[in-house]
């Protein structure tokens, strides 16, 4: 009997060599860094130490930026948190050149950690992930009767998307090679500048759960 492996990501989303990702918002191609997220923070709420969530609705102009770019809200208000997610959105551009003239939500969401330099990108948007076919070449070949493999990778996203510096977060079971596994598909992974609720991604850490289920596949019955 052989095994049939099936590798899942963070939000549950199998990995399948044809699987197309579908984005809920632009895929974009420029966006601001954790260091440029901190420079534009406003320094009322910066004393503070306030976050905050702003929603913007913008439209994107022939060059891919967005302007004319509005606040449907903004939370807490008094901050400059709408003001500042202006002239942060204003330096955003999508790669579509048929996006021109689209009407589009950019949300912004202000983490005093990035005033630490220590954000955690928690809903990334995924531009290329690791094929059925990476998942199966770095997995360990032992069938030694585990079903259920769960490693955590931790990584610090590097300009253009790719994850550096990863390491093994957690692995279980442990001392079985899945972490190491795991850690060769790292540079399989790309992300996007700009998380799907707001966060700027590039010089943040992310957390990459990948989970393996082994299932057992029965062979195909002869043909009388």
């Amino acid at each position: 009997m052989s095994l049939r492996l099936v590798a899942l990501l963070g939000a549950g989303a199998a990995v399948a060599a044809s699987t197309a990702f579908a984005q809920t918002a632009p895929m974009w191609a420029e966006a601001p860094s954790v260091a440029d997220m901190a420079a534009a923070y406003p320094a009322k709420a910066k004393a503070a130490g306030m976050g905050g969530v702003v929603d913007l609705t913008c439209e994107i102009n022939r060059q891919g930026h967005p302007h004319d770019c509005a606040a449907l809200g903004e939370k807490p208000s008094g901050y400059g948190f709408g003001f500042a997610a202006r002239k942060i959105a204003e330096r955003m551009r999508v790669g579509d050149p048929g996006m021109n003239g689209k009407e589009i939500r950019v949300p912004v969401t202000f983490d005093p950690a990035v005033l630490k330099g220590a954000p955690t990108v928690t809903k990334p948007s995924w531009s290329a992930l690791p094929s059925a076919a990476d998942f199966q070449a770095t997995f360990p070949k032992a069938e030694n009767g585990i079903n259920s493999v769960r490693v955590v990778l931790a990584c610090t996203v590097a300009e253009g998307g790719a994850l550096s510096d990863c390491a093994v977060a957690q692995e279980e079971p442990v001392g079985q090679g899945f972490g190491q596994g795991a850690l060769a598909l790292a540079p399989k992974f790309r992300v996007g500048p700009w998380s799907l609720d707001g966060e700027p991604t590039v010089g943040a850490k992310l957390r990459v759960p990948i989970r393996y289920e082994l299932t057992p596949v029965k062979p195909a019955a002869a043909k009388p």
